[in-house]
């Protein structure tokens, strides 16, 4: 029987190996994603290098399911030391520089305003845990309220369960950051106000973790896909129509803009 498959990518290798310090490393991970699954169920989880998209395949089981669906987090079945190898070598293969942990590599990267918070898997309480255990079962009011703080640990776990209830007070809060923001441009659900909220912030997409994630998602309109576009650097506007996770209009756009 073929197995339900995961398949999680990562915008830069910086979020790849943040991600294994944070979550792979202990023998799982969260997925942002609709899914279809229960807990308990087996699974494959997919990654996928954002250098080469080469995936690696790991043998999972859902432990926790979040309450509208678009979530799931999954512990690997039969999680050894050298799966975690595995894991670490296909990040960086044996090859190249050694593996160098996130926090070492950048450490402004762990700073409170850029931060992704990532659940643990490990057998003990972590605190990122605890912050799901604190913001589970919160009323509209009171979700709302921890969108619209300063706080990004709560507020990315509080988008990961509530998902697209907390989407607009979220992307109305200045504080809000690119990561922040490029995960929930990226949401195949987003309101179409919501994306043109998106669109319409300069300082968003000047990033291009906003840009990709923009045009990547269906919900982006015609009018919307040029001045996205027009914020691209050329370099980067090439490659666009080679990118055959972006629909027929954005790659056709590109052309057009690059032979004007």
């Amino acid at each position: 029987m073929t197995r339900q498959q995961i398949h999680v990518h990562f915008d830069t290798l910086m979020a790849l190996r943040t991600e294994f310090d944070a979550n792979l490393k202990n023998g799982g991970t969260f997925v942002a994603q609709q899914t279809q699954l229960a807990e308990h169920d087996e699974c494959d989880v997919v990654l996928h290098h954002p250098d080469s998209d080469v995936p690696l395949v790991i043998h999972a089981r859902t432990v926790w399911i979040s309450p509208d669906r678009s979530g799931v987090g999954v512990a690997f079945i039969g999680f050894s030391p050298e799966k975690r190898a595995e894991i670490q070598n296909f990040i960086e293969p044996p090859d190249q520089p050694l593996f160098i942990h996130a926090q070492e590599a950048e450490p402004a990267a762990t700073s409170p305003d850029s931060a992704p918070i990532l659940e643990s898997f490990s057998d003990g309480d972590s605190d990122n845990a605890s912050v799901h255990q604190k913001l589970r079962n919160l009323n509209t009011s009171e979700q709302h309220k921890v969108a619209r703080g300063n706080n990004p640990s709560e507020r990315i776990a509080l988008e990961r369960i509530y998902g697209k209830n907390v989407w607009e007070p979220l992307l109305h809060n200045p504080r809000l950051t690119i990561p922040e923001v490029a995960r929930i441009a990226r949401m195949g659900a987003l309101p179409i106000p919501l994306v043109e909220l998106i669109v319409s912030n300069p300082s968003w997409v000047a990033s291009p973790p906003v840009r990709r994630a923009l045009l990547a998602n269906p919900r982006l309109s015609r009018d919307q896909v040029p001045r996205v576009l027009k914020s691209m650097p050329v370099g980067e506007l090439r490659l666009v129509p080679k990118q055959m996770s972006y629909t027929a209009a954005v790659r056709e756009t590109a052309r057009r803009m690059l032979r004007g």
